[in-house]
């Protein structure tokens, strides 16, 4: 999959739990094994999407710095247990 064929979400400027929902909803779009992207600068964003991916099975593959508290965090879809 090119990285134009990745979904993006910014939530940028969105505080915690907004990007937790965004992402739930994103997920549920998604088939299982399809990536996607979701850009954040909440504080708390990267540990709030850690953790939301590891109770609900998505692995996330990269972490990626940008300006000020800016990340961009690869996801991919996990499928049903």
């Amino acid at each position: 999959m090119s990285d134009q064929d990745v979904k993006r979400i910014d939530v940028c400027g969105v505080c915690c739990p907004l990007p937790l929902i965004k992402l739930a909803q994103t997920v549920n779009t998604l088939e299982p094994g399809r990536e996607f992207e979701i850009i954040g600068n909440d504080p708390i964003f990267e540990s709030s999407v850690r953790d939301y991916c590891a109770v609900n099975g998505h692995v996330i593959l990269e972490v990626k710095p940008g300006e000020g508290r800016r990340l961009t965090i690869r996801i991919r879809v996990g499928g049903p247990s």
